[in-house]
């Protein structure tokens, strides 16, 4: 466990969620995660813990167990081990090292690194940035704002053309951006 003294780098560390509670006797938290699904949370080795006790502070807590409840991940931190120390994390965002997070394919891309792209057309019409994804049951959707307006667009192969790393050129379906006037 290791203090910090300023806020996390927001390009180095990503916020995955939210200490809803203490669990059980023994020290561990109940970590409501802001993943769809948190499967990755278990490889995570050290987390950053930031407004303890409600305060400004931030602490760097090692992984020590970590398992699935439901919608939620119950973590066993290194130097809490008991229920009060478990209450006091209660409120706390939880970061991770980006540096931590799993490889991907060629083919994936994590959410939080489309939020803020700009958005065209393929024929080269400003569109907005991307401000949000949805997740949907059959695929997820850009939430696409700008112009005094927002567009919903499927992020699926067909419809997203080109992204560099700063801008996606998107295809639209016919009539999509009329729908969303």
């Amino acid at each position: 466990m290791a203090e910090c003294a300023s806020g996390p780098d927001q390009d180095r560390y990503l916020l995955i969620g939210k200490v809803a509670k203490a669990h059980g006797i023994k020290g561990e938290v109940k970590l409501s995660p802001y993943a769809e699904d948190p499967t990755n949370i278990p490889h995570y080795r050290e987390l950053l813990f930031r407004g303890v006790l409600g305060q400004a502070g931030e602490r760097f807590y090692a992984v020590q167990r970590c398992r699935p409840q439901g919608k939620f991940a119950i973590l066993a931190l290194e130097g809490v081990g008991d229920r009060d120390t478990a209450e006091a994390l209660i409120g706390a965002e939880v970061w991770v090292d980006r540096e931590q997070l799993p490889e991907l394919a060629a083919d994936e891309f994590y959410w939080h690194d489309l939020v803020g792209m700009a958005v065209e057309t393929e024929e080269g019409v400003a569109l907005g940035k991307v401000s949000g994804l949805l997740a949907t049951g059959a695929h997820d959707v850009l939430v696409v704002t700008g112009r005094g307006r927002e567009v919903l667009i499927p992020a699926r192969d067909e419809f997203i053309v080109e992204e560099d790393g700063e801008r996606l050129v998107v295809a639209l379906p016919p009539g999509l951006l009329e729908m969303n006037e």
